[in-house]
C-alpha cells in the first residue's frame, strides 16, 4: 500500500485542518476514507492485458479542444441550440463564472475479450473483470489531474493548461501531441460545462435513435493541423472524429462515439492500420448532493480496436473492451487546490523544435532519442525500397572510386535519428571527398509545364534533335521509357480530360498538383500504392493554404468522375489523402537540374551549374535523399546528370559515424535571405555552424 501513497494526498488548507480537529466530518475526510476502503477490498492481481485496459481506457483524450468563450445565453448555429437545451437540463448555466474547481471520485470495472478471427460477434470467449477506482481534480476546463488504480497498477494523467501529459508504470511520463485536450472520462456526463464548450463548435448532422430515444447528433473532427502534430515519422493520426448524441425529450447526453484511425510504419516493413472507436452509454442523471447540477452518475464504455494490413495473415484482428463505472462523490469548491496541484513531473518537457533541418515532436530528447534510435537504427539496405515502374531498386548500391569508376558494393550509409532533426544519414565508413555515397531512383517524378515539349515525359531526360518517341501528345527519349510510362500511368492519364486542371496550375503557377496528379493516375495503374509516401515527413499546412488546395483537389476529383472511372479505383482519392500527399510533397520533393556530363567529371563544375538552376526540368520524391538534413556548409551534394536518377556525392571527406548533409537552398546566399527561404519554404529555422557564425 505504500506505493499507492501518492494516490491518498490532497490539498488541504488551515481551515479544513481546523474543522477535522473540532470532529465536524469533511467531504475531503470522507473521499479519504472511501478509497482507503476500495483499496483493501481490491485483489492486486496484476495481469498482461490489464496494462492494455488502463492504456486505452483509464485515462484517454477527447479528439477535439473546447472553445476558450462559451456563450449559453446566444445560439447562431442549430449546435449552440442543441448545447443551450443541455446546458438548462443539466443546471451547468449556474456553474459558468461560478466555481473554482471540482471534485470527483468513482469507481471502474474493466473487461477485455481478444477476437483475432476479426468476425463481429465475440461468442462465448471469456473475460475477466478487473475493478478500481479513480480521483479526480479539475479547474475547469484546461486543467486537471486523474490518478486511477486497477489490477495492481496506477496510471495518471495531467494539465496544466499548456502540457497535457500522463504516467504509465510501463512507459513513464510522457506528453501528448497536439493542442491541449479536455479528459475525455470528463466528457461522460460528468463535467456538463466542458461538454457544452467543447459541442458548442460542433456540426448539427442529423437525428437518430440511441438506447430507445430519439437524438440529436453533433459531430466534432480533429483538424488536419493538428493530426499533423499528433502524428510522427512512425505512426500517423490519419483521422480522429467524435459525435454526440443530446436526447431530444430530456437535452442531456445520451452517447458519446469517437473513432480514430492510425497509421503504423516501421521503415523497412509494411505498414499496419489501427483504428479505435470508443462508445460511451451514460445513465443515471440525477443531482448532485447539495445542488441542481445534475451529472450521469453511472455508465457504460466499450472500445473496438481493429487492426488490418498485410502485416497480419490472419485478417483483421479485433480486440474488444468494455468498462463499467459509478460515481461515488463529486464536490465543488475544494479548499487548498490551487494551479500547482497541476504542475507536470519535473522532467517533462513539450516541445515542437524546429532545430538544424527538420522539425521533430520532443517530450524528452534524449529519452525519445533512445526509444526511436532502438525503431528505426538499422542500416538502409535493410530498407525495402518501392517499385519504380518495374524498374530495378529505387536505391542503387554503387560506389565509386575518385577516378569515376563505378564499383557496385552497399552504399558506405545508415539511416539513424538524432535528438534535434529527427531522421538522418550517417556514414558507416570514411568517404573521399568527390565519391559516389549511392544513386537512387524516384518514387515520383513529373516534367514541369514549360518542360514538356523538351523532356521526356518519364525519366525528365532531354531530348535532343529526332531522338523522340511520341505517344498522344507527349514525347519519349527510349522506346523503354514509352512502355515503362505506358503500363505505369499514362494509359490511365489518357482517359480523362486534364484541361482544367492544368489551367489553374498555370494560372497559380502550381508543380506539386501536378505530382499529384502523375501518383493518382500510379496508384489507378497498379503501378504505386496509395499509400507510397506515407513514410515520409508531411510540411505543415495553415489553414489558408489547405484552403487553397481544396479547388485543386475539385478539379482533381472531377476530371476522375467525368471519365468514368470505377469507384473502387478512386476510392482512395479523398480530400484528406490529397491535402497529406500535398504536403508530403511540398517539403520532400526535389528539383531536378540536370546538368549533363559523366561519372568523371568535375565536380565543383557539375554543382555550381547545378546552383545556377538553368537545367531545371521538373521535380522528384526519392526515399532515401528525403532523409538527408539540411546544412548551409555541406559535405555532401545531390546531381542530376542525364535524367532524375538522383546521384549523392561527397563535397568533402567525411569521416565515420559522421552525418551527411545536403544543402535545400541555394548556399551562395546571405544569412538573412537563407533564413527566410527555409522558414517560408521549409518550416524551419536553420542552426548549422555556419549560420550561427551569421555568415
Amino acid at each position: 500500500m505504500q506505493r499507492l501513497a501518492p494516490l491518498m494526498e490532497e490539498p488541504v488548507d488551515q481551515e479544513e485542518q481546523e474543522e477535522e480537529r473540532g470532529g465536524r466530518s469533511t467531504r475531503s475526510k470522507s473521499w479519504k476514507k472511501w478509497i482507503k476502503t476500495q483499496l483493501q477490498l481490491m485483489v492486486f492481481h496484476k495481469k498482461p492485458d490489464m496494462k492494455v485496459l488502463l492504456s486505452v481506457l483509464g485515462c484517454p483524450l477527447f479528439p477535439v479542444p473546447p472553445l476558450s468563450k462559451i456563450y449559453l445565453q446566444q445560439a447562431s448555429s442549430s449546435a449552440q441550440y442543441i448545447i443551450q437545451h443541455f446546458a438548462a437540463a443539466t443546471g451547468c448555466k449556474k456553474l459558468a463564472g461560478g466555481i473554482k474547481n471540482t471534485f470527483v471520485t468513482g469507481k471502474i470495472t474493466m473487461t477485455m475479450v481478444n477476437d483475432l478471427t476479426g468476425s463481429a460477434a465475440v461468442g462465448s470467449a471469456s473475460s475477466v473483470a478487473h475493478k478500481g477506482c479513480f480521483v479526480m481534480w479539475q479547474m475547469l476546463p484546461e486543467k486537471w489531474l486523474i490518478e486511477l488504480v486497477g489490477g495492481g497498477h496506477k496510471i495518471s494523467a495531467g494539465s496544466d493548461g499548456e502540457i497535457a501529459w500522463r504516467y504509465t508504470p510501463w512507459l513513464g511520463d510522457h506528453a501528448a501531441k497536439g493542442a491541449i485536450r479536455p479528459l475525455r472520462r470528463a466528457l461522460q456526463g460528468l463535467d456538463p460545462l466542458t461538454i457544452s464548450s467543447v459541442f458548442s463548435s460542433a456540426q448539427f448532422v442529423g437525428e437518430k435513435e440511441i438506447s430507445g430515444k430519439d437524438c440529436f447528433v453533433l459531430k466534432l473532427s480533429t483538424d488536419q493541423t493538428d493530426l499533423s502534430r499528433r502524428s510522427d515519422s512512425t505512426a500517423e493520426m490519419i483521422k480522429h472524429v467524435a459525435f454526440g448524441y443530446f436526447s431530444q425529450k430530456s437535452g442531456l447526453l445520451v452517447c458519446l462515439e469517437d473513432s480514430s484511425l492510425t497509421r503504423i510504419q516501421i521503415p523497412g516493413t509494411l505498414a499496419t492500420y489501427w483504428e479505435t472507436s470508443m462508445s460511451s452509454w451514460m445513465e443515471d442523471y440525477r443531482a448532485i448532493e447539495g445542488s441542481e447540477v445534475v451529472i450521469a452518475h453511472s455508465g457504460r464504455t466499450d472500445v473496438l480496436i481493429s487492426r488490418f494490413g498485410e502485416t497480419l495473415k490472419g485478417g483483421i484482428s479485433v480486440t474488444r473492451m468494455e468498462e463499467r463505472w459509478t460515481i461515488d462523490d463529486v464536490a465543488f469548491d475544494v479548499p487548498g487546490l490551487s494551479v500547482d496541484c497541476f504542475i507536470p513531473p519535473k522532467e517533462m518537457k513539450m516541445e515542437f523544435q524546429h532545430q538544424d533541418g527538420k522539425r521533430l515532436w520532443s517530450n524528452n530528447p534524449k529519452k525519445m532519442s533512445r526509444i526511436a534510435l532502438g525503431r528505426y537504427s538499422r542500416y538502409f539496405s535493410r530498407l525495402k525500397p518501392l517499385p519504380y515502374l518495374n524498374k530495378p531498386s529505387s536505391l542503387s548500391s554503387a560506389a565509386s572510386n575518385r577516378d569515376g569508376a563505378c564499383q557496385t558494393g552497399p552504399p558506405p550509409i545508415r539511416v539513424g535519428l538524432t535528438e534535434s532533426t529527427g531522421r538522418a544519414v550517417f556514414a558507416t565508413r570514411r568517404i573521399g571527398s568527390g565519391d559516389l555515397i549511392h544513386t537512387a531512383k524516384p518514387v515520383l517524378a513529373c516534367p514541369s509545364l514549360v518542360s514538356l515539349d523538351s523532356v521526356c515525359y518519364l525519366c525528365l531526360k532531354k531530348l535532343m534533335g529526332s531522338a523522340k518517341f511520341y505517344d498522344r501528345g507527349v514525347s519519349y527519349c527510349s522506346q523503354e521509357c514509352q512502355e515503362n510510362a505506358k503500363v505505369g500511368f499514362y494509359e490511365v492519364e489518357t482517359r480523362a480530360d486534364w484541361s482544367s486542371f492544368g489551367d489553374y496550375c498555370r494560372t497559380h503557377n502550381f508543380k506539386y498538383p501536378l505530382m499529384v496528379k502523375r501518383l493518382c493516375c500510379m496508384v489507378i495503374s497498379g503501378a504505386l500504392p496509395a499509400d507510397s509516401l506515407d513514410i515520409l515527413q508531411p510540411a505543415a499546412l495553415s489553414s489558408e493554404m489547405i484552403s487553397k488546395i481544396e479547388d485543386g483537389y475539385g478539379l482533381l476529383w472531377n476530371a476522375f468522375r467525368k471519365a468514368n472511372f470505377k469507384d473502387d479505383d478512386v476510392a482512395f482519392l479523398t480530400k484528406q489523402w490529397y491535402t497529406a500527399v500535398l504536403a508530403r510533397i511540398r517539403i520532400n520533393a526535389f528539383r531536378i537540374d540536370l546538368v549533363g556530363g559523366s561519372c568523371g567529371e568535375d565536380l565543383l563544375s557539375l554543382a555550381a551549374a547545378s546552383v545556377e538552376g538553368e537545367g531545371a526540368v521538373g521535380h522528384a520524391v526519392y526515399m532515401l535523399p528525403s532523409f538527408y538534413n539540411h546544412d548551409c556548409d555541406p559535405n555532401a551534394h545531390i546531381l542530376w546528370l542525364q535524367n532524375a536518377d538522383a546521384r549523392l556525392m561527397t563535397l568533402r571527406d567525411v569521416e565515420e559515424g559522421e552525418e551527411l548533409r545536403i544543402c535545400y537552398i541555394d548556399a551562395s546566399m546571405g544569412y538573412e535571405a537563407r533564413q527566410a527561404l527555409l522558414s517560408q519554404g521549409f518550416g524551419f529555422s536553420c542552426n548549422c555552424l555556419r549560420c550561427q557564425s551569421g555568415d
